[in-house]
């Protein structure tokens, strides 16, 4: 492909110096160099804007001040991008390998054809530890569930005028995704390899967030109209007992097993039984 599209990754971070510079390193050192690099600190105290400077010269742009949450942070980075796709990817989470952005590319992208939305897989890990755990596990559970934002390229023709919105604090993916159906934007093109690794532990999946992330998905569900009041109703009690249920078991039996045994138990099941649909 003779014309190369320009790639804008975006880093949001807040106070994450344990992980940070491993996000940046699995940038800048992508064998496909048409990259422009934007993170957006919301103002950290740690030692994140050290890092950040250490490896200045290699980033396009970035810029520390408060913000009103992460979607408000990703939008910031998003109307400084100039790319003909953007790429979100948080402190903490990093790309799966050196090659990771040229090899979706090359899978996705030619003269012809340039997606809306290029969709891959995600990894999951826990802590400093990878998991035996992809998602999406197909190309069905894209529409079924909606992509992970580590997944998914996003092409300007989106981006330069659908945000995200800021009012939602760790559900705005599934309301952006809603929007994008709604305006016949979720076309995606779908590539069967590992574009990131999706570091449990993060706000979105923090287990005092879970609450307000089922909350926040069903009043989503409500308003695109994906179910009536009633199931509105009898999904906040579901969620008040799986939510609750999900705490007792964190704290009876850890971080580490609540991780790593019970929820990838949980992912074994579900591949096994999303297999034979």
């Amino acid at each position: 492909m003779k014309d190369k599209p320009l790639v804008s990754i975006i880093t949001i971070c807040l106070n994450n110096e344990k992980y940070l510079e491993q996000t940046i390193q699995s940038v800048v050192n992508q064998t496909y160099k048409k990259i422009e690099y934007i993170i957006i600190d919301g103002g950290s105290t740690d030692k994140s804007l050290e890092i950040i400077k250490k490896y200045e010269s290699q980033i396009t742009y970035w810029k520390s001040e408060p913000d009103k949450g992460i979607y408000d942070a990703m939008n910031k980075g998003t109307k400084i991008a100039r790319g003909d796709y953007v790429f979100y990817l948080n402190a903490g989470d990093y790309l799966y390998s050196e090659d990771a952005i040229e090899k979706v590319l090359h899978l996705a992208v030619d003269e012809k054809e340039k997606p809306l939305l290029i969709v891959a897989k995600v990894r999951i890990a826990f802590r400093d530890e990878l998991l035996d755990w992809v998602w999406p596990i197909d190309e069905k559970r894209v529409y079924q569930y909606n992509p992970p934002h580590q997944a998914v390229l996003i092409s300007k023709r989106i981006y330069q005028s659908v945000l995200y919105n800021p009012l939602f604090k760790v559900a705005g993916d599934t309301e952006f995704w809603e929007r994008l159906r709604q305006q016949n934007l979720f076309q995606i093109k779908y590539v069967d390899c590992i574009l990131s690794v999706f570091r449990l532990g993060g706000v979105s999946n923090q287990i005092n967030m879970e609450y307000r992330r089922y909350i926040e998905r069903q009043v989503i569900n409500l308003f695109y109209g994906k179910m009536n009041s009633i199931i509105f109703i009898l999904k906040l009690l579901l969620g008040t007992f799986l939510i609750t249920t999900k705490r007792i078991l964190f704290a009876i039996f850890g971080e580490n097993i609540y991780y790593k045994k019970i929820l990838y138990s949980i992912y074994l099941l579900r591949k096994k039984f999303m297999s034979h649909e």
